[in-house]
């Protein structure tokens, strides 16, 4: 019996030395930080919205004070809650959508002799989805040392700064109908800031003279250098009338003061017409047919069934 206590001590005794031997040693607190020089806590770079591509983006975590005497293993991960401490010293930005990112490799290992980690990896995605002309930004911090979310790990944050450019084409996310003139029956004023360009229509009321407007919030600033119109291919253009032939394009920042942009005779091409504004950076179009050509040769209404924007 004796024998048998002495045995199982023994083998308590042995798994308690293994334990300790793989575990990881202690390491100081706030000894564990981001691998960027000091005080350097932005990261920027352009990207381009003009197609959907993986940008891979590499993170590493630096060990102070020397070498690793074992292997750690180090976990970053994002934190939007930090994008008030970037917006009170840097300015306007918004968060990166998560659809637009994800961690491939968040956790990686700072392998014992070692005052450097192997790289984390973080993939940007989709960002023909972003807007143009923003500035997102992506905390990031480390949430974690060997598990503990305290102790070796510093509170520092990097932010992974992106800036949008030209985009191929102008979204509609967020637009809004700022008024219109006059609309016929369900053929509604929203229906221009849909997808369909070809069977879905703003009609104004067919009882009603030119001229005839409707008025778009962007419900942010734009910069565009055309827009674009297009009437629905049930007028069978030029059979039925009910298009412009004369259209005023009006700019605004407030939505009260209005800046006129040019007029443009009626010139439409496979159900559609480019005008040709200039650069033009707006919050807010107005689209006014000044004349138009009759529908069935009886009422003076118009047509529209889609209107966009020219980067």
């Amino acid at each position: 019996m004796y024998k048998n206590i002495v045995i199982f001590c023994s083998l308590i005794a042995l798994l308690t030395a293994c334990r300790k031997e793989n575990k990881p040693a202690a390491l100081p607190n706030g000894s564990i930080s981001f691998q960027y020089a000091a005080g350097k806590d932005t990261l920027q770079m352009p990207v381009s919205i003009l197609s959907d591509t993986t940008l891979v983006m590499t993170l590493k975590a630096a060990l102070s004070g020397g070498a690793s005497s074992s292997d750690h293993w180090v976990n970053f991960a994002v934190d939007t809650t930090k994008i008030a401490l970037f917006r009170a010293k840097y300015g306007a930005a918004v968060v990166l959508p998560s659809s637009s990112y994800f961690f491939y490799k968040p956790m990686t290992r700072l392998p014992a002799g070692a005052s450097v980690s192997d790289p984390a990896q973080l993939n940007i995605v989709l960002e023909t989805k972003l807007t143009e002309y923003t500035t997102y930004v992506l905390p990031v911090v480390i949430q974690s040392v060997d598990g503990n979310t305290e102790g070796p790990a510093t509170s520092r944050v990097v932010y992974f700064v992106f800036k949008t450019g030209k985009p191929l084409f102008i979204n509609k996310i967020g637009w809004t109908i700022a008024g219109y003139s006059s609309v016929f029956n369900t053929f509604v004023a929203t229906n221009v800031l849909d997808d369909n360009n070809t069977t879905t229509y703003w009609t104004s009321n067919i009882t009603q003279q030119m001229p005839q407007w409707i008025a778009i919030n962007f419900n942010r600033t734009v910069t565009f250098s055309a827009l674009n119109y297009y009437v629905p291919t049930a007028l069978k253009y030029p059979t039925l009338g009910g298009y412009p032939t004369s259209i005023q394009i009006e700019t605004s920042m407030d939505g009260t003061t209005w800046v006129s942009k040019g007029v443009f005779a009626g010139n439409i091409v496979n159900n559609m017409q480019t005008l040709n504004t200039g650069l033009v950076t707006a919050r807010y179009v107005r689209f006014t047919s000044l004349t138009s050509v009759k529908y069935s040769s009886t009422y003076s209404a118009i047509f529209i069934s889609g209107i966009s924007l020219v980067p």
